[in-house]
């Protein structure tokens, strides 16, 4: 595990020194768009989690950006730990055409998990775009369909029904745009 976040912090440094020397990203001009983003946070479970995911798409201009993502989240907690794949269409809105412009998106797709199956994947962030970086607060919202059995010994009945498991996450983290 320490191998592993310490190769995704080398990739995003060496990242980080190429892009560095580019000019200002500008979300009004359409053209390519896309990023990758490193963040860390809390799950309001108890556990804490940590991810990188990359978005690719298209700027339509204005400062409106579409594009698809997909992503790898690792939840940790003193018991487990919880691997999901999130995969979203994410647009974002950045106003201004200046070196540092704030900046709003979301995220809406579903997400797999190896211990919870499927579900629904809501991801809104809030943020600042500073040349070709960004950093950002980003909330996490997942809903799991999951099956229930509850038991009535005394009655004899055995029932089977499904339930709703919902995840909050909120996160910081940051991207660099290409």
């Amino acid at each position: 595990m320490k191998r592993l976040v310490i190769l995704i912090l080398a990739l995003t440094a060496l990242t980080f020194n190429a892009e560095a020397k580019r000019k200002v990203y500008n979300y009004h001009s359409p053209k390519y768009w896309g990023n990758i983003e490193l963040l860390g946070g809390t799950v309001f479970s108890g556990s804490s989690n940590i991810g990188i995911s990359t978005v690719h798409g298209y700027c339509l201009g204005h400062g409106v950006s579409m594009g698809l993502g997909l992503g790898v989240y690792l939840d940790i907690n003193e018991m487990y730990y919880l691997y999901s794949v999130p995969m979203f269409l994410e647009t974002k809105y950045s106003p201004l055409k200046k070196g540092a412009s704030p900046f709003v998106s979301l995220r809406t797709g579903f997400n797999i998990t190896d211990g919870l199956g499927t579900g629904f994947h809501l991801s809104p962030a809030l943020g600042i775009d500073i040349k070709r970086f960004s950093l950002f607060v980003r909330y996490g919202f997942n809903l799991f369909p999951v099956s229930v059995d509850i038991d009535f010994p005394d009655e004899n009945i055995d029932v089977t029904t499904t339930a709703n498991l919902k995840l909050h996450s909120l996160s910081i983290g940051f991207a660099v745009n290409f």
